[in-house]
């Protein structure tokens, strides 16, 4: 007996040792995960931003009874209008979203000049920037793909590093206006964390000692 358990254990140790060793090659990493591909943009979502400043924008009219037009680029000055091909007047696209632009166009059109006209506006890609004590060094020019808030946008740009004051992070709207949010308090509570929009400036800036010692 002691002689079969002898022979037994040393093949049960080695059938274990082989187990483990193959285990362990099925859960080694090969390669690291890829990474997730970019969002994609909210259509809808972003039809509904208002129009700013320095915006490019591409307006296509269809349906325009045997007189076709090539689409028509523009980029959003200081003014903010628009000329078109068979109107007389400027058109004033800044404040006004992708959505009510179109409207206001078919409108000047018809029936004044065609019958019926289809119009689409199509905004190029929108920006907004995330600077100062986050892991991103320098400006982090993020695309605006859909509603962020101000914690998606940090979050995006690497996070906040060791020296963020997260309680006073600084949104500043294209118009110059400037909000401040605690991110702290919007981390528990979500009703507080600034929705982002193109074109915003996020500035998060380094805490002081007072800050640092006290909180």
């Amino acid at each position: 007996m002691r002689l079969i358990q002898h022979i037994i254990r040393p093949a049960g140790i080695a059938a274990v040792a082989a187990a483990s060793l193959l285990l362990a090659g099925c859960l080694s990493p090969s390669q690291p995960p890829p990474k997730p591909p970019p969002p994609t943009p909210d259509t809808n979502q972003i039809g509904m931003i208002p129009l700013q400043r320095g915006d490019q924008i591409q307006v296509d009219l269809t349906g325009t009874a045997g007189m076709p037009m090539a689409p028509m680029s523009s980029v959003l000055s200081e003014t903010g209008n628009i000329n078109l091909p068979l109107l007389e007047t400027n058109i004033t696209a800044i404040g006004k979203t992708p959505h009510e632009l179109e409207q206001l166009i078919h409108d000047l059109y018809v029936p004044r000049v065609f019958t019926m006209i289809s119009v689409t506006v199509t905004p190029g890609i929108r920006f907004y920037y995330v600077s100062g004590e986050v892991n991103e060094h320098g400006e982090a020019k993020q695309p605006y793909t859909g509603k962020v808030t101000v914690l998606g946008a940090i979050a995006a740009a690497g996070g906040f590093n060791g020296f963020a004051a997260k309680k006073r992070v600084q949104v500043t709207r294209q118009d110059g206006t400037i909000f401040y949010e605690n991110c702290n308090k919007a981390l528990k509570n979500p009703n507080l964390d600034l929705e982002v929009l193109p074109g915003d400036k996020i500035f998060v800036d380094k805490e002081t000692l007072w800050e640092a010692w006290f909180g």
